[in-house]
Parts: structure tokens; C-alpha cells; sequence
């Protein structure tokens, strides 16, 4: 039923429920996993030593990194981890695109600023604006094997 699966992960608890649920639906469907981390590079000015405000987003993601591969060993799932800079919806949107994925999986809720609420998550957006599948992931959800 679902031979990619693409998840979005920004480290947040609701996103590794997210992942979690990918997980459990790999598992059962024998699918692949595509763990995509966007550092979200829009609110950091081009400025020289631009590199100082990314170092701890880059490592944060390294640190995810790191866990998610450890998770597709410990259950046998075949993934991989890309981070990528941009836009959140931009990157899960065209990652989701080039892959050519069955499924997109996101938190209902992230990492987001106020601003999320004002101008809309990124879950929301991702359903109005990709073309694929999408599971947004409440909190406290199920695991998929109970669904």
C-alpha cells in the first residue's frame, strides 16, 4: 500500500510521534522511510558569520540524525535521514515530489513560532499545497498497528 513514506521531523515531540506512526506503518506495509529535516533559514538574515546562528540547527539536526538511523536498524526498516534549508512546506513538498512518495506523515504541531498560528502550521499548509498523501499526527495518537 505504501512503498515511500516520507516524514517531517523538526526534532519536536508531536513530530517523533510522527515518526513513530512511519515507523509502525513501515512495518506493517514493508515501506520505506525518508526522515527529512529542514532548517528553516527564512528568518536568518544573509549576514556574514551566518554560520554561528546555523551551528546549533546543524547540530541538532546531526544529533537527529544519528537517532533516526539507529531506530530504521534496531527495526529493520530500509530509510534514510536528508536534511535540507529552505522553507519547511517548500522542501517537504518537493522532497516529497523527487521521491515520488506514497505518504507524507507530520506533526499536527511543531517547533513553530506564534506565527504558526497566525498565519497556519505547517501540517495545514502541507495539505493544502502537496499533491500527496497526508497523515498529520495528533499528540496522542495510536500506534498504527492498533488502527
Amino acid at each position: 500500500m505504501f512503498k515511500k513514506i516520507l516524514v517531517g521531523h523538526d526534532s519536536s515531540e508531536v513530530s517523533q510521534k510522527a515518526f513513530e506512526t512511519a515507523i509502525d506503518l513501515a512495518k506493517k506495509y514493508g515501506s520505506e522511510v525518508i526522515v527529512i529535516h529542514v532548517i528553516d533559514t527564512r528568518s536568518i538574515p544573509d549576514i556574514p558569520h551566518k554560520d554561528v546562528i546555523l551551528g546549533p540547527l546543524k547540530d541538532r539536526a546531526i544529533k537527529l540524525e544519528k537517532l533516526v538511523n539507529e531506530t530504521f536498524e534496531k527495526e529493520g526498516i530500509k530509510g534514510k535521514f536528508v536534511v535540507r534549508e529552505g522553507s519547511p512546506v517548500d522542501e517537504i513538498t518537493k522532497m516529497a515530489e523527487e521521491e515520488n512518495v506514497d505518504l507524507v506523515v507530520v506533526g499536527s504541531r511543531g517547533l513553530g513560532n506564534v506565527s504558526g498560528y497566525l498565519l497556519g502550521s505547517v501540517s495545514t499548509k502541507l495539505v493544502i499545497t502537496c499533491k500527496k498523501n497526508i497523515l498529520v499526527v495528533k499528540p496522542q495518537v495510536a500506534a498504527a498497528s492498533k488502527l
